[in-house]
């Protein structure tokens, strides 16, 4: 029988494919400001946390403009048209097979928790999930310390937990909290830049149940 009991979801390009979606939002504040839109090769090259060092690799001078002004923009735009952005096509057949494993689920964001609830609730995939995490703003800090938290309300041992997720954040988070991680190369971050944290890195869902299904992934190297 695998090792794993418990799956913690990141939500933005990971069960949600809205990657595009979100560089919409993020090249209209630079257009605002003349500077030149990202294509989604460059976005996903430059994509971090804290998501200041976003801004500053497109070019915004943060000595001259206010992060949480950026950030109030970026969620105006994303919200918009937001309904219109669907889950990636298998995510609703993974979380299905999961819950037949007896495996349990909950998601962890960087989004503002009233937006991701809503999120996950006009989806209909509410039921699959032991409890979703977003954070208490819109400055998409670290979600490492909601991530402790999260383990302890739904009493999930780290040693029997992965994260699967599409950024290196994820892979930080998962470090921090001592669960494993799967990261999946479809997101918001490029596949060249995941694979530099020595985890698994797969392209869809079935690759990525497979690996922790049938075996136990690695931890970062």
């Amino acid at each position: 029988m695998h090792l794993i009991r418990h799956v913690i979801w990141d939500w933005n390009g990971t069960l949600l494919n809205d990657a595009e979606h979100a560089l919409k939002a993020l090249n209209r504040s630079l257009c605002a400001r003349d500077l030149p839109a990202l294509t989604l090769e460059r976005y996903r090259e430059i994509y971090e946390h804290p998501v200041r060092l976003i801004y500053e690799r497109a070019g915004v001078d943060l000595s001259k403009e206010s992060l949480s002004v950026l950030t109030d923009e970026w969620h105006v735009q994303y919200t918009a048209g937001l309904d219109e952005v669907e889950l990636h096509e298998d995510a609703l057949a993974t979380l299905q097979l999961l819950r037949e494993e007896q495996v349990t689920q909950t998601i962890l964001s960087t989004l503002p928790h009233d937006l991701l609830g809503e999120s996950v609730r006009k989806r209909g995939i509410g039921q699959f999930f032991a409890r979703i995490q977003g954070l208490d703003d819109r400055l998409a800090r670290s979600k490492a310390p909601n991530g402790l938290a999260l383990l302890s309300q739904v009493g999930a041992s780290p040693a029997s937990t992965i994260m699967i997720g599409d950024s290196s954040h994820d892979a930080e988070v998962a470090e921090l909290i001592g669960a494993q991680c799967i990261l999946v190369a479809r997101g918001l971050e490029s596949e060249e830049r995941l694979k530099r944290h020595g985890l698994p890195v797969c392209r869809n869902f079935e690759q990525a149940v497979r690996t922790f299904l049938t075996e136990t992934p690695r931890t970062r190297e």
